[in-house]
């Protein structure tokens, strides 16, 4: 659904590279915030997240083209609407569907049937329609995340929390004295599925989330690859074997997949919708467990309803030709869609009361931040949440999550992205702020610890980041040394590039950047080498995950309309924090203003994405003649590594 889409469509780039201060309206007060010294303190951060919330919402409204659907109402009773869109829809069954009129957006119900032209509506608002009504229509879950965060604002300042949520608030946004750190002895240090032992930093991690008592918070600081992922599901299933029910939830899906998957299913629940899981993890999923214990009754149920809804189709089919008895297939229309609307209400009782019951049981849940706050987890109350990816979470979306809990782990890179807000210019230092990781890292600096073992690629991927991101914190481990590509024969000049003894390689293309209206970049020339590089990928490599990311949305979308293959993901540096390919091809794309591209947490993202090989893509001299000294910085470490390749001449450049 795109209570999903909202989450993980969040993650944005920003391309504006101007540097003007920000203006708010608070209590009918303007306030400008500069560049230099922008720090929000906690007496002003409710306000200025409640305006920020409530402009990115009208932006989203203002900008929702892609997501407004056209259509012509075709039918109306017993609280059902049948919609024919004018073009072919994604609705599926289950999803909630807005009224657009205006600027105004209005639940008005739930997807029963869906085709492609056709969807009917099982409405849960008190809303009329006339046959032949033009509508325009949307998924309700578009604005759900703003609307969320807005009423635990409102209710914040209503003072209409519980003891729960009120000690969750205070710890954001006040000062609480909570001492140092208090360990549990982790005796079982082996990783969940028995593959090693844990390191010494991810031992410490977890006694420390094992030693936490109620009300007290902690920060694990999980640079790239360090096993932050293992950490948690460790830390959820000692929690289990303790007692304890816990949450694991972040903003995006993916994040939370990564997690559930290694943690034995008899405890564990993923709850959400199928098609924003990954497909190994569905066996994880509520919605499958649930149908597969309801049985032979459900099954029969579920035989009715497909039954009920090809009728109705084929019923609409006839009421559309010329001739035909309208009246007749109306009467029947409306009793077929009456007796539907029966059957899917019943089905949805039967299936409420075993999620209840599957809910209650399980002892881990994993789901999204804003899911956590619907239906059916809006009443499930947790002894202990674990927040990952929480660098890009804003303090009030990470309270989503820590309300429902007495104790509170967040994990996070404040050496990566900062949240992302479309209706602000990009300022470092107040994203920085607005990020709840960073936030509760600076007032809580007693309660942090740091996982520094490597283990996700080769140690000279990760060495120009460790040296000047991470103040050479982080710690290659033995195995990483041999992580490299494996290539039997011989490689051809053009390919030398791929040298497996080279982890890291910048490929000089004298290309230059291209501006579009609205200042977001493109390159061709970038386009067209990345994709002769792909070519050669797969000539001397089989089985190889491969990513391709750049800063830039156009970028990403040129890329993809010359590599059509759908194994290999094109995506902007954004959408890639947390993931990982054995080979990732880096496209800079500028030429000209290079800041956007050196922001030291974006860059860090884009060079750590890799297990094997990096391949950064760019124009050499206008990297040398920029003023960012952290790119300059990267092509001395790439070239101290032997790595410059120079496209045009198929060489080394010494």
């Amino acid at each position: 659904s795109v209570v999903e889409e909202f989450e993980d469509d969040s993650i944005e780039v920003f391309e504006e590279e101007e540097d003007t201060g920000i203006e708010s309206l608070r209590g009918g007060r303007k306030f400008r915030a500069k560049r230099k010294h922008f720090v929000i303190g906690d007496e002003d951060l409710l306000g200025y997240l409640e305006d920020l919330i409530r402009k990115e919402r009208i932006d989203k409204i203002k900008n929702i083209g892609r997501d407004r659907v056209k259509g012509v109402v075709i039918g109306f009773s017993h609280g059902v609407v049948t919609i024919s869109t004018l073009s072919i829809n994604d609705f599926c069954e289950g999803d909630g569907v807005a009224l657009i009129r205006g600027d105004s957006i209005k639940l008005i119900g739930v997807v029963m049937i869906e085709d492609k032209k056709n969807i009917v509506v099982r409405l849960t608002s008190n809303i009329g329609f006339h046959i032949g009504e033009r509508v325009e229509i949307c998924k309700s879950e578009v604005l759900i995340g703003y609307d969320l965060c807005l009423n635990l604002i409102e209710r914040i300042r209503e003072g209409s929390l519980s003891s729960r949520e009120l000690a969750a608030v205070n710890v954001v946004f006040k000062n609480i004295d909570m001492g140092p750190i208090n360990r549990v002895h982790l005796s079982d240090t082996r990783d969940i599925r028995d593959d090693f032992h844990l390191d010494r930093y991810q031992i410490e991690a977890v006694e420390s989330i094992l030693g936490l008592r109620k009300g007290e918070i902690l920060l694990i600081v999980g640079p790239p690859g360090t096993g932050k992922t293992r950490v948690i599901a460790k830390a959820a299933y000692e929690l289990a074997k303790r007692g304890e029910k816990v949450l694991i939830t972040s903003h995006t899906n993916r994040a939370v997949d990564n997690a559930i998957e290694l943690l034995p299913l008899e405890i564990s629940l993923r709850v959400g919708r199928p098609e924003k899981t990954l497909s190994h993890v569905r066996k994880y999923l509520l919605s499958y467990r649930a149908k597969r214990d309801l049985g032979r009754k459900f099954r029969e149920l579920e035989n009715e309803i497909k039954r009920l809804n090809e009728n109705i189709r084929k019923l609409r089919r006839k009421y559309k030709k010329p001739y035909s008895s309208k009246k007749r297939i109306s009467r029947l229309l409306n009793k077929h869609e009456k007796l539907l609307r029966e059957k899917i209400v019943w089905r949805d009782r039967m299936v409420k009361r075993v999620n209840s019951k599957m809910i209650g049981g399980a002892r881990i849940v994993a789901s999204t931040l804003i899911k956590s706050q619907l239906y059916p987890l809006e009443n499930i109350r947790f002894n202990t949440v674990l927040i990952d990816e929480c660098s890009q979470v804003s303090v009030i979306l990470a309270l989503l999550g820590m309300v429902k809990a007495d104790k509170w782990v967040l994990i996070g890179d404040h050496r990566q992205l900062m949240p992302i807000f479309k209706t602000i210019n990009k300022k470092d230092e107040m994203l920085s702020d607005l990020s709840a990781f960073s936030r509760l890292k600076n007032k809580y600096g007693q309660r942090v610890v740091w996982l520094k073992k490597y283990y996700r690629g080769n140690p000279i991927i990760i060495g120009f980041s460790s040296k000047y991101i991470y103040e050479e914190e982080i710690i290659p481990s033995e195995r990483s040394r041999e992580i490299k590509l494996d290539i039997s024969i011989p490689l051809s000049r053009d390919a030398l590039f791929l040298d497996p003894s080279r982890p890291i390689v910048f490929i000089d293309v004298r290309g230059e950047e291209r501006t579009l209206r609205g200042g977001t970049r493109y390159n061709p020339a970038e386009v067209d080498v990345i994709a002769n590089i792909v070519k050669l990928i797969k000539k001397y490599l089989e089985n190889v995950e491969v990513g391709i990311i750049t800063p830039y949305k156009i970028q990403r979308k040129k890329i993809r309309e010359i590599i059509d293959d759908r194994r290999i993901e094109i995506g902007t540096v954004d959408s890639f924090q947390g993931r990982e390919k054995d080979i990732i091809i880096f496209s800079i794309t500028a030429t000209d203003n290079l800041k956007f591209v050196a922001n030291p947490n974006r860059l860090n993202v884009a060079l750590t994405r890799a297990k094997k090989k990096l391949i950064v893509v760019g124009n050499l001299e206008s990297i040398k003649d920029c003023k960012e000294d952290l790119l300059k910085q990267f092509i001395k470490y790439v070239s101290k590594n032997k790595g410059i390749f120079d496209w045009n001449t198929k060489s080394w450049k010494i």
